[in-house]
């Protein structure tokens, strides 16, 4: 299932490029700035490798032919999300290495870049892995229900949606309605500060733990509504 759905999206002769320009300016930003900052775009690339991860099989037809087989679909829907970890390490890896070449040809044309970091460099990396897991995973659990790619838009609509309560609390002068609001916010999406946890502040302190039951929470869902689904056959 990962190979198959990495070779679902790498097949895409756009996607490659996509993936391929973001790793380069991932990797400019990172240079001139020692490591320390670049792997913010890599938010627009666990998009593009997780949009429609489900969806496209459905609507295909050949997420049917696959559960003919002997096949749970938790195994599908697992094999989805690790396949969108895996090519988004695998970006990583082509940033991290377009870093290091970069951090030595800058200074050829007369730039002055910060020193390379190996350490912030992997810390940053790993960090944007773990932002990439609690994105990935509501994006799965959309998929199983939005087609095309409701699943991304999904995903985009729920920073607005959870602001509302925090608005209506400022409309209706009721406080009860704002902490209900911080309440979903820090529950459903979840920011730690990973720079910090990953340097070894408060690593196992409750920021972690929310960011855990949203990721393990989005994928049982995903599987709680992908086992109820019946599907027909696609027509693209």
């Amino acid at each position: 299932m990962i190979r198959r759905y990495l070779r679902q999206k790498l097949n895409n002769v756009g996607v490659v490029v996509a993936l391929g320009g973001l790793a380069l300016l991932a990797a400019i930003q990172l240079a001139v700035s020692g490591g320390e900052a670049g792997f913010e775009v890599g938010t627009l690339a666990v998009f593009i490798l997780a949009a429609a991860c489900v969806s496209k099989d459905a609507s295909s037809g050949g997420l049917q032919m696959i559960l003919c087989r002997p096949i749970r679909r938790s195994s599908y829907l697992m094999g989805r999300y690790v396949g969108i970890l895996a090519g988004y390490g695998v970006f990583l890896l082509i940033a991290a290495g377009l870093c290091i070449m970069a951090s030595q040809a800058l200074p050829l044309i007369g730039a002055s870049p910060q020193p390379l970091q190996p350490l912030a460099l992997a810390r940053g990396a790993l960090a944007s892995m773990l932002v990439a897991m609690a994105m990935a995973a509501p994006i799965l659990m959309f998929s199983t229900f939005l087609p095309g790619y409701g699943d991304a838009l999904g995903y985009i609509l729920l920073t607005p949606l959870l602001a509302l309560p925090s608005v209506a609390a400022q409309v209706l002068k009721a406080p009860a309605i704002e902490k209900v609001g911080t309440f979903l916010r820090q529950n459903l999406l979840p920011n730690p500060d990973w720079q910090a946890v990953l340097s070894g502040r408060n690593p196992l302190g409750e920021p972690t733990g929310r960011w855990l039951f949203a990721v393990v929470g989005y994928l049982v869902l995903a599987v709680v509504f992908f086992s109820r689904r019946e599907f027909a056959y696609g027509q693209d």
